[in-house]
């Protein structure tokens, strides 16, 4: 599953960055330039199963989507291709991630709140708690509570970040990371307001 990852993490997704081949992987988000675009890929063995003069009738899957053939989000995510296959893209959006990453622990730190910023440059959250999370269940056992609060005073700042993940993007400028910044520290302030 390469929704999040796939060509967030590396061009080739999860699966180049961590050496992984699967035997089928679906796409979203970014392929379609954020309009609503999906794939599905895999080995040729099995795409031959979408294609009736390949395999035949009987063993043929048909494939429909609502959005298939749209040719705005097709435009669209090739012109995202094309500006990440440029060099220094990933090296540029890892930068990035890195500098917002370590705006939250500082921002977090000054007030002394527990935390643990998880995953990768490109996809990370704060997690609210004082042990490192080995596995889903702990994320999901750290302070939910704080977690919203401290998206909600975000977002009332003008950062639109998910409630699950940040997602940081190439687009960012100096002016951005100042009020990223700012935003930050005070989502972070508003968790030990009464």
């Amino acid at each position: 599953d390469e929704v999040v990852t796939g060509f967030r993490f590396a061009y080739g997704g999860a699966q180049d960055l961590y050496g992984v081949t699967p035997d089928l992987c679906t796409l979203g988000k970014v392929i379609g330039g954020g309009f609503p675009l999906a794939a599905l890929a895999g080995r040729a063995d099995i795409m031959a199963h979408f294609d009736k003069s390949a395999v035949g009738a009987e063993r043929w899957l048909m494939q429909l989507g609502t959005l298939s053939g749209n040719p705005v989000a097709a435009v669209a995510g090739l012109k995202t291709l094309e500006i990440l296959r440029r060099d220094g893209q990933y090296e540029q959006l890892r930068a990035n991630g890195r500098r917002v990453m370590e705006m939250m622990a500082r921002a977090l730190d000054a007030e002394g709140i527990a935390h643990r910023i998880v995953g990768d440059e490109t996809l990370f959250e704060p997690v609210f708690t004082a042990t490192d999370p080995r596995d889903y269940r702990d994320v999901q056992s750290a302070d939910a509570a704080a977690s919203a609060r401290f998206n909600a005073v975000l977002r009332a700042e003008g950062i639109f970040k998910s409630g699950g993940k940040t997602y940081p993007s190439l687009a960012l400028a100096e002016e951005d990371f100042a009020r990223t910044e700012a935003a930050i520290t005070r989502a972070a302030q508003a968790l030990t307001e009464g």
